[in-house]
């Protein structure tokens, strides 16, 4: 199947899936392109996550870019023109189904807003989304403190971690700083300057 195909059709499946914002898509990003498909390791993944916050626009449609650029790049072996290609494709298809789910839901919403069903609807979603939301959010953790996600697999049994798994302490200390400043300082610090700080620890320490 054509490389631009497979991105739109991928893309376009989590465009559907994505309640509650775009953060619920990360654990579904890691799980399918991550470790299904390989097209990022975890931890390029974990850096482009730390771009995507970084970069105005939501992370998902930061992330969907991304993926296409470099996907359709390495398809086609360092052409830049299928890497920008790609990053359209992924971004338009991730966008498409919300759009057009937009557009019948206006037409309808006001026939159903209150209706036993709609209502049902929300209160079986708005739980999932913020189990995602949670799961995003120790994800993050994970690939901050950690050079790799935890093989918990191999902690349960017992068996020797890979060489390759380590924590990184001053890591650890920057993720609750940084938690801690925005908590007790989030009125007179804002969100930016605290992530423009952290990068330039990380550049001086990690």
């Amino acid at each position: 199947m054509h490389i631009y195909l497979i991105l739109f059709l991928v893309f376009a499946k989590f465009g559907l899936l994505c309640f509650g914002g775009g953060n619920v898509l990360t654990p579904i990003y890691i799980e399918e392109l991550v470790e299904g498909r390989g097209w990022l390791s975890f931890e390029q993944f974990g850096n482009l996550l730390a771009i995507a916050q970084m970069t105005p626009g939501p992370i998902s449609v930061n992330a969907a870019t991304f993926f296409g650029y470099t996907v359709a790049t390495a398809e086609y072996t360092g052409n830049h023109f299928a890497g920008f290609l790609g990053a359209g494709i992924a971004t338009v298809s991730l966008l498409l189904p919300s759009f057009i789910l937009m557009m019948i839901v206006l037409k309808t919403l006001e026939k159903h807003e209150n209706g036993r069903g709609m209502k049902s609807i929300m209160w079986g979603v708005g739980p999932a989304t913020i189990g995602l939301t949670i799961v995003a959010m120790m994800i993050f953790i994970e690939m901050s403190v950690f050079t790799e996600g935890i093989p918990w697999h191999k902690l349960v049994s017992g068996a020797a971690l890979p060489e390759s798994f380590a924590f990184r302490p001053f890591a650890f200390v920057l993720f609750i700083a940084s938690t801690w400043a925005l908590i007790k300082k989030g009125k007179r610090l804002s969100i930016m300057s605290v992530i423009f700080i952290s990068a330039i620890l990380g550049a001086i320490f990690l």
